[in-house]
C-alpha cells in the first residue's frame, strides 16, 4: 500500500469525523408562544362565552367551585392537545392561571403524551383578570423569575404632558436555560390590553422599557436573549420598536416573521412571497388579521443558528389548532401558536 493511498485515507477519516463532529454540535431548539384564551380557573366562565362580570343567575351557577373545576377541566385538556401539537422544546404560554392551574395543564399535557417536566407560573398581579403567564420546558430551567421588576412612567393624555402615570408588568417573567452551552434568557410577556385608546397604548409602550432595560443586562454579556408572548400590538407598532430596542443606540433584537427576516427566494414570484408574508398572523378581529403574538431574538442567536456561508438554520410557522371542547362548539384558543425552529452550531 502506497503511502500516497494512506495519507489520502487519513485525510478522508478526518473530513467524515469532523462532519460528523459538526452533525453531533448542532442543537436543535424548537421554541413557542402560545395564547390559552382565557385558561384560568378563577374566570374560566370567560373561555365559554360570558362575560366577565357575570349576571346573578349566571353567578350562581358559575360561584360552585366543583362546576368551575369541570369545566376548567374539559378546556384545559383541549389546551393540553393543542400544546401537544405544537410539540416544543420551550413553550412560553398566555391568559393561564395560578401555579395550581399550570400544574394541572401540564399534567393533562402530560396525559395527551408529552412529558414537560420542568415548568414555572409567574406571580402575576392582575387582580382584575386574574390572567397569568408560564414556561413548560424539556430542558432543565437553570433558572427562574417569576416577574419582572421595576416601574416607567407614561403620560396619560396626549395633550397634557402633567398628566403622568407609572406601570409595571403584571404578566411577565423569564427562565434561563442552556443551548450548545451557552445561557438563554427565555422571556413571557402578556402586555396589557389594546383596548383603552391613547392611555392603554402610551401604557404598553412603558412596559416595553421596562423590558428593553431588563434584557438588556444579560444580553450585554454576551447571553442569547429570546422575548415571547402576547405583546398586543403589531410588527410595525410602537410597543415592538421599543422592546426590539430600534429607538436607542443598543443592538435591537430581530424580529423573526415579516418581510426583513423572510426575505424573497431567488426566482420566487412576488405572488408566492406575498402568500408567504400574509400566513405571518396570530390573532383576527373584526376581519383584521394581525400578528400579536411575538419571537424576538437576540443577534447572537442569529449568529449561533449561521453556518459559514449558509443562510441562517431558523424555521418559523404559525399554526392553526383545531382542538375544540364545550360539546364541539369552541375552539382551544382564538389564537394562533408561533413555533421558531433555532439550530444552534455554537
Amino acid at each position: 500500500m502506497s503511502s500516497s493511498f494512506v495519507r489520502f485515507a487519513l485525510v478522508l477519516l478526518f473530513v467524515m469525523q469532523l462532519g460528523a463532529d459538526c452533525a453531533v454540535a448542532a442543537d436543535v431548539v424548537k421554541v413557542a408562544t402560545f395564547n390559552c384564551e382565557w385558561l384560568n380557573r378563577r374566570r374560566i366562565w370567560v373561555k365559554y362565552g360570558l362575560p366577565l362580570k357575570l349576571t346573578p343567575q349566571d353567578d350562581a351557577i358559575w360561584n360552585s367551585r366543583e362546576f368551575r373545576d369541570g369545566k376548567y377541566r374539559e378546556a384545559a385538556r383541549a389546551v393540553a392537545a393543542a400544546i401537544r401539537e405544537i410539540d416544543a422544546d420551550v413553550i412560553g404560554l398566555t391568559e393561564v392561571g395560578d401555579e395550581s392551574d399550570v400544574r394541572d395543564l401540564r399534567d393533562f399535557v402530560k396525559e395527551a403524551g408529552l412529558d414537560y417536566p420542568f415548568w414555572a407560573a409567574a406571580h402575576s398581579t392582575d387582580t382584575f383578570t386574574n390572567q397569568n403567564v408560564a414556561v413548560l420546558s424539556k430542558r432543565e430551567l437553570k433558572q427562574i423569575l417569576p416577574e419582572i421588576p421595576g416601574r416607567e412612567g407614561f403620560d396619560l393624555e396626549l395633550d397634557d404632558p402633567e398628566n403622568e402615570d407609572t406601570t409595571g408588568i403584571s404578566k411577565g417573567m423569564s427562565v434561563v436555560f442552556t443551548a450548545a452551552g451557552r445561557p438563554v434568557n427565555f422571556y413571557v410577556l402578556h402586555l396589557t390590553s389594546e383596548l383603552g385608546g391613547h392611555e392603554k397604548d402610551a401604557q404598553r409602550v412603558a412596559q416595553a422599557s421596562i423590558v428593553r432595560r431588563h434584557y438588556l443586562k444579560p444580553m450585554l454579556r454576551g447571553e442569547h436573549v429570546i422575548i415571547t408572548g402576547d405583546l398586543n400590538d403589531n410588527r410595525d407598532q410602537p410597543t415592538i420598536r421599543r422592546i426590539r430596542g430600534r429607538d436607542d443606540i443598543e443592538e435591537d433584537l430581530v424580529q423573526t416573521a415579516g418581510p426583513t427576516f423572510h426575505a424573497r427566494k431567488q426566482d420566487e414570484p412576488d405572488e408566492s412571497w406575498n402568500a408567504r408574508l400574509r400566513n405571518h398572523w396570530t390573532y383576527e378581529y373584526a376581519g383584521r388579521r394581525e400578528q400579536i403574538d411575538h419571537i424576538l431574538i437576540s443577534p447572537s442567536v442569529v449568529e449561533a443558528c449561521s453556518k459559514e456561508n449558509q443562510r441562517r438554520q431558523i424555521g418559523i410557522h404559525f399554526l392553526d389548532l383545531n382542538h375544540r371542547f364545550d360539546n364541539d362548539t369552541r375552539r382551544a384558543s382564538d389564537h394562533r401558536a408561533v413555533l421558531l425552529t433555532l439550530e444552534f452550531h455554537e
